[in-house]
């Protein structure tokens, strides 16, 4: 997972995962915030204090004639959250979606 892109109210990751994966393992990240999936979008929080996940399939990433990645572009976008707030969404996030490697 790598961070591409931010500013205050939104960050962009590349990360090297499906659809399918990204939308079960989100349900962990706004399990306590009232949320909705709108396609390929989730909404968590209000208007004023929430937080909008947008997918967006990308090509994979070919390693090698044998090693391909799945790829997505991630933005989240905040909407009233101050900088500790957002940090600590993030390292939930972040948390969800890491994968053990060697």
């Amino acid at each position: 997972m790598d961070k591409k892109a931010s500013d205050a109210g939104r960050v962009v990751k590349d990360m090297a995962i499906t659809p399918a994966q990204f939308f079960r393992d989100i349900e962990r990240v706004v399990a306590g915030l009232s949320h909705r999936i709108e396609g390929q979008r989730v909404l968590a929080g209000s208007p004023a204090h929430g937080v909008t996940i947008e997918l967006r399939e990308l090509p994979p990433w070919r390693l090698s004639a044998l090693m391909v990645l799945p790829r997505c572009a991630v933005t989240i976008a905040f909407q009233g959250y101050d900088a500790a707030e957002r940090a600590a969404f993030l390292a939930v996030f972040d948390q969800a979606f890491q994968r053990g490697g060697g």
